[in-house]
Order: C-alpha cells, then structure tokens, then sequence
C-alpha cells in the first residue's frame, strides 16, 4: 500500500479532487450568485448559476467517465 496515492486505495485521491473542485465552485459561484441577485442583477446572477452547472457537469462527466475506461 506503500506505492499508492495518500496511502489510499486506487482511485480515492482522484475522487478527492473532484470533490473538492465541485465544492469551490460550488461555493464560489453561490455566493457569487447571491450577492448578485441581491444588488438585482437578476440575468447575471441566473447565469453565473448556469455557469456553475455546467462546470459541475464537467468535472463529474470526466470523473465517471475516466472510471468507465478503467474497467
């Protein structure tokens, strides 16, 4: 087990960095969002959401799918 990432099993270290970058973005465009729905910028705060979305997508798109071409 010496030989592996964190002293973790295969695969956990990667699951998590897509956790955590899911979480900053998460974290960023929310706020984001919220402060600028609360100055009333209603289409940018809607669109730093859809922003956020797509990210997310990304990341986990990726995630999933470079665990499929392990098996």
């Amino acid at each position: 087990m010496a030989d592996t990432p964190l002293g973790r099993p295969s695969g956990t270290v990667r699951a998590y960095l897509a956790l955590a970058i899911v979480a900053a973005f998460l974290g960023g465009h929310v706020a984001g969002a919220v402060w600028l729905l609360a100055r009333g910028e209603v289409d940018s705060g809607l669109a730093l959401l859809g922003a956020l979305a797509l990210e997310a997508g990304t990341v986990t798109g990726f995630y999933f799918g470079a665990r499929g071409v392990e098996r």
